[in-house]
């Protein structure tokens, strides 16, 4: 009898590990660019006054605080992803998804107003001949493309590969808390966790749309401070794919809908901005650049919760199942 050690049976997937290092790497560029545009976007604050630019440092928090989030995702991830953890994987997967869906509607609007937004830049200043606005017109496009199509359905197609999924389960043989979520399910959840880390940021604006008026002050932190509490416990209770979780979010988002709808309907969006603080050079350079005029924001916010209602309707069957296995059981 031979007691020598046999050799174990090669994988039945390809080894995709080469592919998770480059695409953790890309995630880790993404990542230090982030954190680069942090202190740029404070040095504007210093500098702006100097130059005679207006600025406003609580319009900034927002805006450096988001940034700050996607580098801590991304650096996160990035290393998750060179190590081929099996979180690493699901969670890029459900934001690339995310990021590409969001990048189809916005491609589409863009589509839609682009060129007249480009006919009133040009209006504004006729010496630009009309060569030059087709070239910035295809660059624009190009370029947000490239940002919300190519870049995502890049990693979508890679890590939505069987051989990815498998080479992370090899090397990561651990079941992960990403394993006990259905991953349409755990989209659902990051983004009412998004929700919950947005309305944190929101506070430094101190003004809120709400159903046909813009409320600041204490009553805009009082409803900011709900906002959060309840996303942060919804994006718990999905996770663990409660039914009331699903109807409640359901509404919420159907009421937070019609409340921007109605608020921007009535409400311009030039008196938002000056009601949460930008200053008006600011305020000025987005009007001439005529996006305000041509685009209809009711419409365009519009056109996204029906993305997410037809969504939330699309998921419902996992906290349906979810729900008879309890019954079962």
């Amino acid at each position: 009898m031979s007691f020598a050690e046999q050799p174990s049976a090669a994988p039945s997937f390809r080894d995709r590990s080469a592919g998770l290092v480059a695409f953790g790497v890309i995630q880790i560029l993404m990542g230090i660019f982030c954190v680069m545009m942090i202190p740029f976007m404070l040095l504007s604050v210093v500098v702006g006054p100097a130059a005679g630019a207006a600025t406003d440092v609580w319009t900034m928090i927002p805006a450096a605080g988001f940034y700050a989030v996607l580098a801590v995702a991304a650096l996160w991830l990035g290393i998750g992803s060179i190590l081929a953890r099996r979180w690493a994987r699901a969670l890029t997967l459900v934001l690339a998804w995310m990021v590409l869906v969001m990048g189809i509607v916005t491609m589409i609007l863009m589509g839609i107003w682009m060129p007249g937004i480009m006919a009133e830049a040009a209006a504004q200043d006729p010496r630009l001949p009309p060569e030059a606005m087709i070239i910035m017109q295809v660059v624009m496009l190009g370029t947000m493309g490239c940002m919300y199509l190519v870049m995502p359905g890049a990693f979508v197609a890679f890590y939505r590969s069987p051989h990815v999924k498998a080479t992370c389960e090899f090397r990561d043989p651990h079941v992960r808390w990403t394993d006990k979520c259905p991953l349409p399910v755990l989209a659902l959840s990051l983004m009412l966790g998004f929700g919950a880390v947005s309305m944190v940021f929101t506070l430094g604006y101190g003004a809120i749309p709400f159903f046909g008026v813009i409320l600041k002050g204490v009553p805009a932190v009082v409803v900011i401070l709900g906002f959060i509490l309840l996303f942060a416990y919804l994006a718990w209770a999905v996770y663990k794919l409660k039914m009331s979780a699903w109807v409640t979010t359901l509404l919420v988002y159907v009421l937070f809908g019609l409340s921007t709808i109605v608020t921007f309907s009535r409400v311009k969006m030039v008196d938002y901005y000056r009601e949460i603080g930008l200053p008006e050079e600011q305020i000025e350079m987005v009007q001439r650049s005529g996006m305000l005029s041509r685009m209809n924001i009711p419409v365009m916010i519009g056109v996204g919760f029906v993305v997410i209602i037809a969504y939330m309707l699309w998921v419902r069957r996992y906290f349906v199942a979810r729900s008879e296995t309890q019954l079962d059981s």
